[in-house]
């Protein structure tokens, strides 16, 4: 008997590719605890875990593909928010550990 789940299990291995880069992480323990859940710049971002903005939208890009951020517009500003909904379905308690 085979038992199929693709899109669960591509989604997962989307998800554990985005969060096995050290950086990323850092990038979700800072929106998860910021002040400012719903305005994250690039910029702001980028400066409190000490890489450029380039950087950050690279790493921002990756985990979006993910569905572990969104992002959104005001004018010219992208903002950056944690997607809860991802990590309560494929992993419950890893915001509770950062």
């Amino acid at each position: 008997m085979i038992i199929k789940q693709v899109t669960s299990d591509e989604r997962r291995s989307k998800i554990f590719k985005a969060l096995s880069e050290v950086k990323r992480i850092e990038i979700i323990r800072y929106l998860y605890h910021d002040e400012n859940k719903d305005k994250n710049s690039y910029g702001e971002i980028g400066e409190s875990i000490g890489i450029n903005k380039s950087n950050v939208s690279y790493h921002i890009k990756i985990m979006v593909e993910a569905d572990l951020i969104d992002v959104g517009r005001d004018g010219q500003f992208k903002y950056i928010k944690i997607r809860k909904d991802t990590f309560q379905e494929f992993l419950p308690v890893f915001l509770a550990t950062l």
